[in-house]
């Protein structure tokens, strides 16, 4: 009965140390700062899960339409591929956003002012990955329009028709 007790004993102690190995190695370095962020876990694709805004730079003043661009570490696409895809919003409204399958995008109808653009990965299914960014842009002028080759909304649409 002893030499029982003992190899069950020694079985759940290396079971123990073999599940804290494995939560070891699954932690990794966990979101950013400023217009960047990655969680420690990936996304369809293959790759890391991250989300960085390239274009406009924090603080940045521009013209109307904003021309937006964005890095991830995971293969977009729309909702319908399967693929993770990007929200873009302004101003914190998160509800009202756009479903971006790619890395660039154009704000349009955006007035002038001090405004905040956000981006957060997300699933096919619109659930999020994690990693999120915004980049808060001084808008001269405003409310400009034209022509784009970035897709139209699929998502909340919202008054910037973006």
């Amino acid at each position: 009965m002893r030499s029982r007790v003992h190899t069950n004993a020694a079985r759940a102690a290396g079971l123990a140390a073999a599940g804290m190995l494995l939560a070891a190695c699954g932690m990794g370095g966990g979101g950013g700062t400023g217009a960047a962020a990655s969680p420690s876990g990936g996304s369809s694709g293959g790759g890391k899960a991250a989300l960085t805004i390239l274009t406009p730079k924090d603080g940045a003043s521009v013209t109307a339409p904003v021309k937006l661009s964005f890095t991830t570490g995971v293969a977009l696409g729309p909702p319908s591929s399967g693929k993770d895809h990007v929200h873009v919003f302004i101003d914190g409204r998160t509800q009202d956003y756009t479903v971006v399958p790619k890395t660039t995008y154009t704000v349009r109808n955006i007035p002038a002012g001090r405004h905040t653009i956000g981006v957060t990965l997300q699933h096919a299914d619109h659930s999020p990955v994690g990693p999120s960014a915004q980049v808060t842009v001084n808008v001269k002028g405003g409310g400009g329009g034209g022509a784009s080759s970035t897709p139209s909304s699929t998502g909340g649409g919202g008054p910037y028709n973006y």
